[in-house]
């Protein structure tokens, strides 16, 4: 039988040590210098995230992969899909072409608004989330302005509210609701 030589105890332990004798006043060093970079010990705790609201028109993008990913870090979550029509537009449509172009379009928003949900719900793992749809007539900067205290962030698509550019990467609708939305919003 062959013999197992073991080694004395804090034999590895002192290897240890004077493997990284000199790691500690660098490490405290590197800390002191990148004191503004590095994450404080509040911001290494995930926040309560219980309720998320995603806001939905016709020039929004679905969420993305790494939206869904994030999503996965908060199951039991419920999470509201919101597609809003453009109230405005139809306001505009009314008066300049008649009512009945006003309804026309109405009658197509909401058409692209169930279908949009519909996808966008198809796409979330709806066996770790609470999803609700919902869709609205309104101002779309408002409408979210509004209701974004009763969540706990917004995740939403530079595109949500108007088209964008190569200048202008985030629509101006989005750049007004980050300007007044008291929670964190998230964008894709």
């Amino acid at each position: 039988m062959e013999e197992v030589k073991v080694a004395p105890l804090g034999l590895f332990s002192n290897i240890i040590l004077r493997k990284f004798k000199n790691i500690a006043p660098r490490y405290e060093e590197i800390v002191r210098a990148y004191r503004e970079f590095l994450l404080t010990e509040e911001e290494f705790t995930i926040p309560k995230i219980e309720k998320i609201l995603i806001p939905l028109d016709r020039y929004s993008e679905s969420p993305t992969n790494t939206v869904i990913e994030y999503l996965t870090s908060y199951p039991g979550s419920t999470i509201l899909l919101l597609y809003i029509i453009d109230g405005e537009v139809c306001r505009l449509i009314r008066e300049t072409i008649g009512e009945n172009e006003a309804e026309l379009f109405r009658k197509r928003e909401l058409e692209k608004g169930h279908k949009t949900l519909e996808k966008v719900e198809a796409t979330l793992p709806s066996d770790s989330f609470t999803v609700k749809s919902q869709l609205k007539t309104g101002n779309k900067a408002e409408i979210i302005e509004e209701i974004a205290n009763d969540f706990d962030v917004v995740i939403i698509s530079r595109h949500y509210g108007a088209e964008t550019t190569k200048t202008h990467p985030v629509s101006p609708v989005v750049l007004r609701i980050l300007q007044n939305v008291k929670i964190p919003v998230l964008l894709y």
